[in-house]
């Protein structure tokens, strides 16, 4: 059996981080997200193909696999249409934003066409509902505030030949796009049946709080892996499960929590605290500084004495701006998001669910209150002589 992720999406919802990597690529753990999969797969099928979009030259670089690129991004019915001529016979269709365990997957890999997986959710209305009556699919809905089920589309099944057929009678969306959905529907209308398969275990790293419990499924399936060539100085206290890349120097007198992962070439400086949160390689969180249920990226610097907020002191769930919406995240504790190539000036403080767009100089003693795309040394002398108001929501646990 062949294999097909899809990958070429721009992962906009991911932002700040997808600026500078792609979806795929971030880390989890220690790997890429799509390795886990990737890494699973290949107990289960002969090839794997992975649909890519032009310039994603970051993913490229995994191994044993080949990559179709979509010329144009034109919606997921388009990029499962670049691989038709890769294809044998039976396949797997699937996300590169999947976490499923392995008893799933070989489920899945032992199923026949047509086989979708669905999961039951507690959020179904951020998803498409599915409908199943007397163990068939009988419609696949869109994103719906009103689902008609708590069934959801986990976006893998197993597909034939035939599909391309109907993708190419697949008309255009709304949205202008061609999508999967819209095909599997025509082939449910044309009789073909389609079952559900439901999965034990399942989260899509849709949004960037979706990182840290992906993180946690992923320690909780391994344990604590701390690398090679990594120095764990005097003082220094870890809770299992953890993860430490190779060459990261830790301490003295650190504290590393359960379900952090710190990347490759990382330091972690005196008496500062890492809590559920994913810092990626080649960070450098300084003295004194606590990084709590946060997302840093590669080649950060985050100064002595900075402090990531995860709590709002009224107890209210944390809110992040998602595409121009405040979505709520569901989580009561949910700190800071920071994209890559960061440099902190002492004595910051990042209040919970802001974001910080790349290759931005933050001066000391900021209270950041509010997302920061771009600040120009205009701004940030302003932001001095008139600081923004401390709305007294943040706090630490």
């Amino acid at each position: 059996m062949q294999a097909v992720i899809l990958a070429a999406g721009n992962g906009t919802r991911l932002r700040p981080l997808t600026i500078t990597m792609s979806k795929a690529m971030i880390p989890i753990a220690g790997k890429p997200m799509i390795q886990w999969t990737i890494d699973t797969l290949k107990k289960y099928v002969d090839d794997i193909i992975i649909v890519v979009r032009k310039g994603q030259k970051d993913i490229l670089s995994i191994d044993g696999c080949n990559f179709v690129v979509q010329k144009e991004q034109r919606g997921t019915a388009d990029a499962v249409s670049v691989v038709e001529n890769l294809i044998e016979d039976e396949f797997i269709l699937m996300n590169c934003d999947e976490i499923v365990s392995e008893e799933d997957i070989k489920q899945i890999c032992r199923s026949r066409a047509y086989t979708m997986a669905v999961y039951k959710s507690e959020t179904p209305e951020r998803f498409g509902a599915i409908r199943v009556v007397d163990g068939t699919i009988t419609h696949i809905e869109e994103k719906s505030p009103n689902p008609s089920s708590n069934l959801v589309n986990a976006g893998i099944g197993v597909f034939d030949k035939r599909i391309f057929d109907f993708i190419k009678r697949t008309p255009i969306s709304e949205r202008g796009e061609y999508e999967i959905t819209k095909t599997l529907n025509m082939m449910i209308e044309d009789g073909i049946e389609i079952r559900p398969t439901e999965l034990k275990q399942w989260i899509s790293v849709s949004y960037p709080w979706n990182i840290l419990d992906a993180n946690k499924i992923i320690l909780d399936r391994t344990g604590t892996i701390i690398e090679d060539d990594v120095e764990i100085r005097p003082g220094v206290f870890i809770q299992d499960p953890v993860f430490i890349g190779r060459g990261s120097v830790v301490g003295p007198n650190s504290f590393i929590r359960p379900y952090s992962s710190i990347g490759e070439d990382c330091r972690i400086g005196n008496a500062s605290e890492i809590k559920n949160s994913v810092i990626m390689k080649n960070t450098y969180v300084s003295h004194l500084s606590y990084v709590g249920d946060s997302i840093v990226a590669d080649n950060c610097n985050i100064a002595a004495g900075t402090i990531f907020a995860n709590l709002r002191l009224d107890d209210k769930n944390i809110k992040m701006n998602i595409k121009g919406e405040r979505i709520d995240s569901g989580r009561r504790k949910l700190g800071g998001v920071v994209g890559s190539n960061c440099k902190f000036g002492i004595n910051c403080s990042i209040m919970p669910g802001v974001k910080i767009y790349p290759n931005l100089l933050i001066p000391p003693h900021q209270v950041i209150t509010k997302d920061l795309l771009s600040v120009s040394m205009e701004e940030w002398k302003n932001e001095v002589n008139n600081p923004r108001k401390n709305t007294g929501n943040g706090g630490s646990i």
